[in-house]
């Protein structure tokens, strides 16, 4: 999904933003938006990370997705994770 159902954006007020077509760094992305510019976010991944920081904006849901947040895996790690929990 790109774009909201939402009529406007949270944070700023503006009109929902398309975060898969617009570089929209500094607003809080519903939970719901998987497609950030080239980058693609795993479903669960998104909604694992959302849980956990709701309040992130679209620079920290990318860097997390990257491997840039200490306080949170990448996405291949997480998923690595979640295979190596599957199998125990």
């Amino acid at each position: 999904m790109t774009k909201t159902t939402q009529n406007k954006c949270e944070t700023c007020g503006k009109s929902a933003h398309d975060f898969a077509n617009e570089e929209v760094l500094d607003c809080v992305p519903p939970r719901d938006v998987l497609r950030f510019g080239q980058y693609e976010i795993n479903k669960e991944y998104r909604e694992a990370l959302y849980k956990e920081f709701p309040f992130y904006t679209a620079e920290e849901v990318v860097g997390s997705y990257l491997g840039h947040n200490p306080n949170f895996p990448s996405e291949g790690e997480w998923l690595d994770q979640q295979t190596e929990d599957n199998e125990d």
